[in-house]
């Protein structure tokens, strides 16, 4: 009985070793919509100016257990691969205060209060997608979010089937 106990023990031991760890992702997007410019306004060169195109601004977090050393490599954001420009986040929980009705912010919490380690990941310089690994191209086309990350020198990824809208911002 003691040795089929310690087989049981050994066995799930072996398969947590294997598998990768239990990380949680937080994605949002956000409209950045610019602000109207004045008729007749132009540059320093004198030629009109042109109203900006409208921005998207990502929001991106990972959670995982603090004992866990993981670095995030590459994001891929609506099929577009990047580079993954991470900080680690000391506080949480994370929120968002919308501000567009000054007297009624809105505060959304982005990321609940947790113990565990928070990273946040923005989409740096754009890779070439013919330098991209293949396999996270094909998962880049059905998640619209997928990142890569190594933990204990091997490669993973985590994938969002859907970020959350944030309202838009309307800029001056």
């Amino acid at each position: 009985m003691k040795i089929k106990l310690l087989l049981v023990g050994l066995f799930s031991a072996g398969i947590a070793g294997l598998s990768q760890p239990s990380i949680k992702v937080y994605g949002f997007r956000q409209q950045s919509l610019p602000g109207t410019i004045p008729a007749g306004a132009k540059d320093e060169n004198g030629n009109p100016v042109k109203k900006a195109a409208a921005k998207v601004n990502y929001l991106i977090f990972l959670s995982f257990n603090k004992n866990y050393s993981i670095t995030p490599t590459d994001v891929f954001v609506n099929g577009h691969p990047f580079k993954a420009q991470v900080a680690r986040v000391e506080n949480t929980p994370i929120e968002y205060i919308n501000t567009t009705i000054p007297k009624q912010p809105v505060k959304k919490i982005l990321v609940p209060k947790t113990s565990r380690k928070v990273l946040k990941i923005e989409p740096a310089e754009k890779i070439e997608e013919s330098s991209a690994d293949p396999h996270l191209l094909q998962l880049a086309k059905v998640n619209e979010l997928v990142i890569a990350y190594q933990w204990k020198k091997k490669d993973y990824f985590v994938t969002l089937k859907n970020m959350n809208e944030l309202d838009p911002v309307f800029n001056e």
